[in-house]
């Protein structure tokens, strides 16, 4: 009998399998048990990279523009519908991150608003190098920013003080620094070759077939949502943050975490139609953080902070697919118990026609590396000429970001 195609699972056929007298191999992995010597350093650093490119303008609204509707189209989000959470005149989260509001409110978030790396492209790949080589230019470093930082706070083969969240490690985590690594336990989803091999062995043993069938018929329902996707890398967002929160809270563990959240490339059925992609994405993201928030003790949470980024924006109007393309300035998010929050630090360009960047995008008034530098040298106490020498080359004459 021919077998339809299934996203099942190996957990999925083995919970179906055990209630059939079924025994099948799995390996299952939890946090590391990873040794680490006396940590030089006491503040603590996650940062967080929204690959795809956040469209800021959805994140954070700009709701009191006076251009905002006619310029954002069916985007536009409406501050009576309950999409929007005002944080004041202007600006208001949207709904989705009703756990970051909250931490605003309570002076723990600071958003950076129309900023972007100094170099402007619309390449993700050239985009994220600048962004993560921690230079005005991609491709000038084969090293990242978060590894030089570690090198600075005296991390080495005895002190372990980085750790890589995710299938691969990132470049801002790579250089002369060690750096451990960590990803969620993922099981490969199940061949059709074997499915049917397992058919064939119990095609006359019914009750068996009959399990069999019923979980096939179960998972073949949902094949071809398209919504699976993102509902993945979110929950890999939120297991990540999770243990994160346990990895930084060990009293000899690691400092600097690095976190990869990816699917922010909404060319597509970006907020409406069904199955919209960045609500779930933003749902996550705030339930990522509060979760990290939560399993955090206080003492740590006031050492420590999360810092959110991404590569570039989006366009400032929708495109025919019901998304936006690639554009250039964004919003970075600056988290902590000690921080200076519950205030939208910008520069605002407007978004009159006029005002933006080539006519389509929100303009950068704001050079990302003031943030990182401004967070290096407040948080970590790092002097400014190694910040400028050796983390971020060229960032000294960048104006601070009054945050920390």
């Amino acid at each position: 009998m021919t077998r339809p195609k299934t996203g099942l699972s190996r957990r999925h056929f083995c919970q179906n399998g055990l209630q059939m007298g079924l025994i099948l191999p799995l390996a299952f992995s939890g946090l590391p048990q990873i040794a680490f010597a006396n940590a030089p350093v006491n503040k603590r650093l996650v940062v967080v990279f929204l690959r795809g490119g956040l469209d800021g303008l959805s994140t954070v609204v700009p709701y009191g523009d006076p251009h905002y509707r006619s310029m954002r189209g069916n985007l536009a989000l409406k501050e009576n519908d309950e999409s929007l959470i005002a944080v004041s005149d202007f600006f208001a989260f949207n709904s989705q991150l009703r756990g970051l509001a909250g931490l605003y409110n309570q002076g723990e978030v600071a958003v950076i608003h129309a900023a972007a790396s100094p170099f402007n492209t619309r390449s993700h790949f050239y985009a994220q190098d600048l962004l993560e080589n921690g230079t005005d230019k991609p491709n000038s470093l084969k090293t990242g920013w978060l590894n030089r930082t570690i090198g600075i706070l005296g991390g080495n083969n005895d002190n372990t003080l980085g750790i890589s969240l995710g299938p691969s490690q990132q470049l801002s985590m790579r250089g002369e620094a060690k750096v451990t690594s960590w990803s969620p336990s993922r099981l490969n989803p199940v061949g059709d070759n074997f499915l049917n091999r397992v058919a064939m062995m119990y095609k006359n043993e019914p009750l068996l077939d009959s399990a069999l069938e019923a979980a096939i018929g179960n998972r073949a329902m949902t094949e071809g949502m398209k919504s699976q996707i993102s509902n993945n890398a979110g929950q890999s967002f939120i297991e990540m943050m999770k243990a994160t929160a346990g990895f930084l809270k060990q009293p000899n563990g690691p400092r600097i975490a690095a976190i990869d959240f990816h699917g922010f490339d909404t060319h597509i059925r970006q907020q409406n139609g069904a199955y919209p992609t960045l609500p779930r994405l933003l749902k996550s993201l705030d339930e990522g953080i509060v979760q990290y928030r939560q399993q955090t003790p206080i003492d740590i949470w006031e050492q420590t902070v999360v810092y959110v980024v991404t590569e570039f924006g989006r366009t400032v109007k929708p495109n025919g697919t019901g998304g936006t393309d690639h554009g250039t300035a964004s919003m970075a998010m600056v988290i902590g118990g000690k921080i200076q929050g519950g205030q939208v630090v910008t520069q605002w360009p407007g978004l009159a026609h006029n005002r933006l960047f080539e006519g389509r995008d929100l303009a950068a008034t704001t050079d990302l590396r003031s943030v990182s530098s401004s967070l290096l040298h407040s948080h970590f106490d790092i002097p400014r000429q190694d910040i400028d020498q050796i983390i971020l080359p060229g960032s000294f004459n960048l104006n601070s970001v009054e945050i920390f």
